[in-house]
């Protein structure tokens, strides 16, 4: 005789389900990128802080240019802002193991202040951490993330999350921050309310994503 709870097939989320998570994940992305806007606007003060990166000191009167509504426009961009090695799976499993040998990628200076870094570094994994546990290809497209990077988050519990965060903060980077050109685009079109031009470099951010990823799926799909 069967069993009519264990004959039962597996739950799978529906699409309006993968939609609503897909959804939550861009709110957060917002929120990550404004939080990171905020503080190189506070960066490119002067008289409280001397520059730290070509993205602040390039574009330091951009920066302190823009307006509440401009700084929110900036900060839709349809990926994070911000990056975690997501692209460098070895650095992830040297992260993870407490005993790892594996020689660490070095940070000469970190992107951002202490504190704040931490803070910044844990709700970054966070995301991460969640939106590679509903779907992986989200992860790529959202943070840029490559599949064997999401291999070793999708593995990780709170407490290796929560661990890594309070160890590898200096490891939080704007994301191309050796591009500051792309910065100077974005922040400009924000500043001048663009919407043609935020699209514009909204697609050329998807493009740099892909060209970044490509040469490291090994002919898998996202």
């Amino acid at each position: 005789m069967s069993n009519p709870i264990l004959d039962e097939p597996p739950y799978t989320p529906g699409p309006s389900e993968f939609a609503g998570k897909a959804a939550q994940a861009l709110t957060r992305v917002y929120a990550l990128n404004e939080r990171c806007l905020e503080l190189f606007i506070e960066l490119a003060r002067p008289e409280r802080h001397p520059a730290t990166t070509a993205i602040v000191s390039q574009h330091r009167s951009l920066w302190r240019s823009l307006t509440v509504t401009a700084r929110k426009r900036a900060a839709r961009a349809p990926f994070l802002l911000l990056d975690v090695e997501f692209q460098d799976a070895d650095w992830w499993r040297s992260a993870r193991d407490l005993r790892s040998n594996h020689r660490r990628k070095m940070v000469l200076h970190a992107a951002f202040p202490g504190k704040i870094a931490g803070e910044l570094m844990r709700e970054t994994l966070m995301l991460a951490w969640s939106t590679v546990a509903f779907d992986r290809g989200a992860a790529s497209i959202l943070l840029g993330m490559t599949p064997s990077v999401s291999a070793v988050i999708a593995g990780l519990g709170p407490q290796d999350v929560e661990r890594i965060a309070t160890r590898h903060s200096p490891h939080l980077r704007p994301r191309w921050e050796d591009f500051p050109a792309f910065w100077g685009k974005l922040l400009a079109a924000a500043h001048d309310s663009d919407e043609e031009a935020l699209h514009e470099i909204h697609l050329h951010g998807a493009q740099l994503i892909g060209g970044e990823l490509l040469p490291l799926l090994n002919g898998r799909f996202v």
